[in-house]
């Protein structure tokens, strides 16, 4: 590691350290992972889900991992170097993102996810933090939680910052699909419109309830096989709540945007759109329907 020289810390969670270096040999700017999991042999590494997911991966819009570097029984993941992360422009906003902005930045969100999921993984920890920016272009990052679409359940209950959790991973589902991604492509879309997060639960229950309160609740076919769907009961026992207007909530959307988002935060996993048929939907095309209009 003597070859990266550490310039200074740029954040933490609970799987390591991440700082802002400098490669001494190329004087190339790059992004240092320290795990604080302590690796005894070399092979261990290669079980890590990160190192998996992301060695598989080759698209501009997913983090490129340069090497891992292990000493003294740590390990070190090199990234490129991204300016700031998506969680950072939209604190320092002073005023919402034009409807364009959000699409030039969703559109590249997207087309990575729909990488990430060919590849037969979903990265369940989508949210604005994980989503990195240098010069308008967008990078999907922090695959720590990524799986394998083939590999079998029960998975993790504990998957995403609460806010981007999606429904069925609340209700505690054993068993749940690379939906659980596109709720949280929902909630980030709708963010971007009002700067402050749709669902911002002070824990589990309160987040199912912001959900419902928003939402309404679900038919019977919606409720997710194994899933704890008393939770959600409770609520309807004591109060009965009907659908909010997305419009009234995101007031400065276009009903394109509306209707995406709509489509993303459905309660069945089976009505949201994967990420291709997202990049279809009219959301994206407005400008080409504009000009069309314009020219009949």
């Amino acid at each position: 590691m003597e070859r990266y020289k550490i310039l200074k810390e740029l954040g933490h969670g609970s799987c390591g350290h991440v700082y802002k270096a400098r490669d001494t040999r190329t004087f190339e700017i790059v992004a240092v992972k320290r795990l604080k999991r302590k690796f005894c042999f070399w092979e261990e590494y290669t079980n890590l889900r990160e190192v998996k997911a992301l060695r598989k991966m080759n698209h501009p819009n997913i983090i490129k991992l340069g090497e891992v570097v292990k000493e003294n029984n740590e390990l070190f993941l090199i990234f490129e170097y991204m300016d700031c992360n998506l969680y950072q422009l939209i604190k320092e906003k002073e005023k919402p993102f034009s409807e364009e902005e959000i699409r030039c930045l969703m559109k590249q969100v997207l087309q990575g996810l729909s990488h990430v999921h060919k590849k037969g993984f979903f990265h369940r920890d989508l949210k604005p933090e994980n989503l990195l920016v240098s010069n308008d272009v967008l990078k999907i990052a922090d695959f720590g939680l990524a799986r394998e679409v083939s590999s079998m359940p029960p998975y993790t209950q504990y998957v995403s910052t609460r806010w981007y959790r999606a429904p069925e991973v609340l209700l505690q589902s054993a068993c749940y699909t690379p939906a659980v991604d596109m709720w949280a492509i929902g909630a980030i879309l709708a963010e971007l419109f009002t700067l402050t997060p749709i669902f911002p639960g002070e824990s589990e229950i309160d987040q199912l309830y912001k959900i419902y309160c928003i939402l309404g609740m679900p038919d019977s076919t919606c409720f997710t096989i194994g899933a704890n769907n008393s939770r959600l009961l409770d609520f309807v026992r004591h109060e009965v709540v009907p659908p909010m207007k997305l419009s009234d909530i995101i007031p400065n959307a276009s009903m394109e945007a509306i209707d995406l988002i709509t489509q993303l935060l459905s309660w069945d996993p089976s009505r949201r759109p994967d990420a291709d048929q997202s990049l279809q939907h009219p959301f994206f095309h407005v400008t080409f329907f504009l000009s069309l209009f314009y020219y009949t």
